[in-house]
């Protein structure tokens, strides 16, 4: 008999020991960069290979799960401001980006009268620069920025992904040369481009489970992760946060006949999607005036869209400036975000890794009148 215990005591501590970690696992956020290019398209014309930007640039910001060491250096908000610097100058070879990181600040925190830019960035961050990533496979969420935008609007969602065991790579909101993104259909499909090539550059990741990938897009990193969705047979399900999918007619002349030239293109017009689509909502975008109509975007669903309104949220809740600007001024933070990174993360959870908490998310939310089903 003491045998026999000695032999199951040794055989739970060896199972123990060799017990692989699961997607449900809590890691630290690592963060590091991949700096690429695209030789299958031109960005600047009227160049050559002797050009630096002839072909188009590629800079790659991802979220990973990590295991923590002594030497892991903290992400600072100044450090991922500075790759905005570094960017602008970069794809418009200029000095044009020299600056933008405190101008940036500095506009956070006059506009919401709050806080200062040097609180701002000195922000430390969840995240650790290059820490060692973590072992076995996770699935993939890629992330497409809003208009003009680069990860750092939602880094402290896409932290909090990392840390549940996802690999997130964002998608920066680049247009044709010298990089700004217009409303036209050919500068949306340089993100959409830019996404399909990025996984090129990571398929030989020997972590990432390319069968189990989510779309996430903002504003217009939604229209873009729409289209981006039709590309791609392994995505598994596309958030849209108050994405530009969903049209809104009547405010701008210009903006809707840009609008109709992506809605008419041969991709558009043929898009239809079969995977399951969650739509969190502004309550401002019922109250929007002059609009004549809205730009059905379900009608390219072949499965029921779950759209949901977040309470008294404006389009900016939907990244995570405007709390990270309040909290480092002791401000009063807005809990908009925090139930919209919570009900995205729980869907990404339920659909790439089988946690079925969005349903009680959603039941919690509704209960306490912070959202609402459309």
């Amino acid at each position: 008999m003491k045998n026999l215990f000695a032999s199951l005591f040794l055989f739970v501590l060896f199972s123990c020991s060799n017990e692989k970690k699961t997607d449900s696992e809590i890691y630290i956020a690592g963060f590091k960069t991949i700096q690429s290019k695209d030789t299958s398209r031109i960005y600047k014309s009227n160049s050559d290979t002797s050009d630096y930007l002839h072909y188009r640039p590629l800079d790659i910001d991802i979220w990973y799960p990590a295991v923590a060491s002594s030497n892991d250096t903290s992400l600072y908000f100044r450090n991922l401001l500075g790759l905005l610097e570094t960017r602008a100058n970069y794809y418009t070879a200029s000095t044009v980006g020299n600056g933008f990181a405190k101008q940036m600040a500095q506009y956070f925190c006059e506009s919401l009268k709050c806080s200062d830019s040097s609180k701002v960035l000195n922000y430390k961050t969840d995240a650790y620069k290059n820490a060692t990533p973590a072992k076995g496979k996770y699935p993939l969420v890629i992330y497409l920025s809003s208009f003009n935008g680069m990860g750092y609007e939602n880094f402290t969602m896409l932290e909090q992904l990392a840390k549940k065991g996802f690999i997130v790579v964002s998608i920066n909101s680049i247009g044709r040369f010298p990089g700004d993104m217009t409303m036209k259909n050919e500068d949306l499909l340089e993100q959409v481009n830019d996404a399909i090539s990025t996984l090129n550059v990571l398929k030989g990741s020997d972590n990432i489970d390319f069968d189990r990938i989510g779309i996430v897009g903002y504003s217009w990193g939604g229209l873009a992760g729409s289209i981006l969705a039709n590309r791609i047979p392994q995505a598994s399900c596309l958030i849209s946060l108050d994405g530009s999918e969903y049209h809104h007619y009547g405010t701008e002349k210009e903006e809707d006949k840009d609008f109709n030239g992506i809605s008419s293109s041969v991709e558009f017009t043929k898009m239809k999607l079969s995977i399951p689509y969650l739509r969190l909502e502004s309550s401002s975008q019922g109250n929007i005036g002059n609009k004549e109509s809205v730009y059905d975007f379900s009608k390219k669903l072949s499965v029921k869209p779950q759209i949901i309104v977040i309470d008294s949220a404006k389009h900016e809740d939907f990244g995570c400036l405007v709390n990270l600007v309040k909290k480092t001024g002791n401000c009063k933070p807005q809990s908009q975000y925090d139930i919209i990174s919570r009900l995205t993360i729980s869907y990404l959870e339920e659909k790439l890794q089988n946690h079925k908490t969005f349903t009680k998310v959603i039941e919690e939310e509704t209960t306490r009148k912070n959202i609402r089903k459309k």
